[in-house]
């Protein structure tokens, strides 16, 4: 009789797991929560947002499939980036504290994504690792100001998150870019650039991105980059104030002395030429003075 009852208890549970996964595969509102996902999303940053398909992931996960990321420039959509696929599974242990914890994972960019998303209460914290990120995939340099990059990145970023939007949140990013080209740049003569290895450090306090540390070395040219990005809702529109000094390396390559001297002899000092960044990111204006 004991072995009887355990065999019943044994296939009630089968079957419950049975029910459940067929309530997720056939029964859950995907397009609700990939409605809703979409909604916070562009309530909380000047994006918009796409996502083809949502799907389950055994046994606590979902899957989205081919997620698009646009930003409005001109009335216009321009896509920024695509992300083949995100899949994200949920720790049981810590909803017992009333706690989220989030395994996050994807394919992105011909590289790969993988992160963590926890929150209590009103306070989130997002952790990401990027590897093996081709930039060339990245398309709103080239649509917005005629700029193509060639590279492969590297990078982790945190954020903590709270209420409201992207102004309110705060984090910091680094990243490496190794074998960077510019393959593409609005004025003739200047493409192909060779850009090296960069190495970036920025943070995010209130919708202003502070760039602590950019710095490119082994390619035509030297140099760092300082300064501030406040974003804007539409993302054209955020405003640039960067101070950037270059000089040319020993790889420098003749041709780009015309670049030289689009820079004039006003910001030239001890072989290095400073100006500034300005304008919006849509239109930005370059200041020699």
């Amino acid at each position: 009789m004991k072995g009887k009852k355990a065999f019943h208890v044994v296939i009630f549970i089968l079957l419950g797991i049975f029910l459940f996964i067929l309530f997720l595969l056939i029964g859950f509102p995907y397009e609700s929560l990939k409605r809703r996902i979409i909604g916070e999303l562009e309530a909380k940053t000047p994006f918009h947002y796409e996502i083809e398909k949502a799907r389950p992931y055994p046994l606590w996960g979902l899957t989205f499939k081919n997620a698009v990321i646009y930003a409005s420039v001109d009335s216009k959509k321009i896509k920024v980036l695509g992300v083949e696929r995100i899949r994200i599974t949920v720790s049981l242990l810590p909803l017992l504290w009333r706690k989220i914890s989030l395994r996050l994972w994807g394919k992105i960019l011909g590289g790969t994504m993988e992160g963590r998303f926890s929150k209590r209460r009103e306070q989130g914290e997002l952790t990401l690792l990027g590897r093996d990120v081709n930039l060339q995939q990245i398309h709103i340099l080239r649509d917005v100001v005629g700029v193509e990059m060639v590279g492969i990145l590297e990078g982790k970023t945190m954020f903590t998150l709270g209420g409201g939007d992207i102004s309110k949140q705060s984090g910091s990013a680094e990243f490496v870019i190794s074998e960077g080209i510019l393959s593409k740049f609005p004025l003739p003569g200047i493409a192909p650039l060779r850009v090296g290895r960069i190495q970036c450090n920025i943070e995010l306090k209130r919708g202003n991105v502070i760039i602590k540390h950019l710095a490119f070395t082994g390619g035509d040219f030297e140099g760092k980059v300082l300064g501030n990005i406040f974003l804007n809702s539409h993302f054209s529109q955020s405003r640039l104030n960067l101070r950037i000094t270059i000089e040319a390396s020993a790889k420098f390559d003749p041709r780009h002395r015309m670049l030289l001297s689009l820079l004039g002899r006003e910001g030239q000092a001890k072989g290095s030429y400073a100006f500034s960044l300005r304008g919006t990111v849509g239109r930005p204006r370059l200041v020699t003075k």
